[in-house]
């Protein structure tokens, strides 16, 4: 993860914006004890998604009953799905 100064940011806006698209990691960017952070977009619709799920509670409670299920060896094979 890069680093960069805003007054960094602000002098080469474009290649900082181009290296973040090309390299699909995150550019921080600080002014003083503060910051900000600029990710392309589809890893912030991707985080987005994540805490979504995160914050549903049924969905969380599947995950975790199917995580049990799947330590206890109570799986089903994939060509078993369309029998359900």
């Amino acid at each position: 993860m890069q680093v960069t100064s805003i007054s960094a940011f602000r002098a080469n806006i474009k290649q900082y914006y181009d290296e973040v698209l090309l390299t699909e990691e995150p550019l921080i960017i600080t002014k003083g004890d503060t910051g900000a952070v600029l990710v392309p977009l589809k890893e912030f619709n991707a985080m987005q998604r994540r805490l979504e799920i995160l914050g549903n509670s049924a969905v969380m409670k599947d995950i975790r009953e199917a995580t049990l299920q799947m330590k206890a060896g109570q799986l089903i094979e994939i060509t078993d799905i369309d029998a359900l």
